[in-house]
């Protein structure tokens, strides 16, 4: 009976090895976001991700609108597309950017009771489409 527990125990952590690792999150975020800057200074709050979007919250000392008009400098210097831009009454800014096929939300937000912003960074993961590719043609 020892001896089936012990082969029992074995086999468990075997298997247990053989799975499959999970990614990353900050290495998904880093293949969402690759090629967005963060405001300078900013300290990193959070990074969820899954296999197709990630996100990244921080959080820095200046006002919104500070860092929204940094963002809407640096973005397209670095090839982004600015294509929409919201305002909230409670004083939070939305950005909307696309690079080469990818899309990039921004969300800033005030720091609620005290100075600051807090922003997220919200990408996603784009793969190239199988379908979309011509199949070779036979000669």
């Amino acid at each position: 009976m020892h001896r089936s527990l012990v082969l029992l125990g074995c086999l468990a952590l075997a298997v247990g090895c053989d799975r499959a690792k999970e990614p990353d999150a900050r290495q998904l975020a880093s293949r969402a976001l690759r090629g967005v800057l963060s405001y300078p200074q900013s300290t990193l709050v959070s990074v969820s991700a899954g296999t197709d979007a990630a996100e990244v919250m921080l959080t820095a000392r200046d006002p919104v609108e500070r860092i929204a008009t940094w963002f809407r400098e640096a973005l397209p210097l670095n090839g982004w597309q600015l294509r929409n831009e919201g305002k909230g009454a409670d004083g939070s800014v939305s950005i909307y950017a696309e690079k080469d096929g990818r899309p990039l939300w921004l969300t800033l937000k005030p720091n609620v009771g005290g100075p600051g912003t807090t922003y997220t960074m919200i990408g996603a993961i784009i793969e190239p489409d199988s379908a979309a590719t011509t199949p070779p043609t036979r000669q």
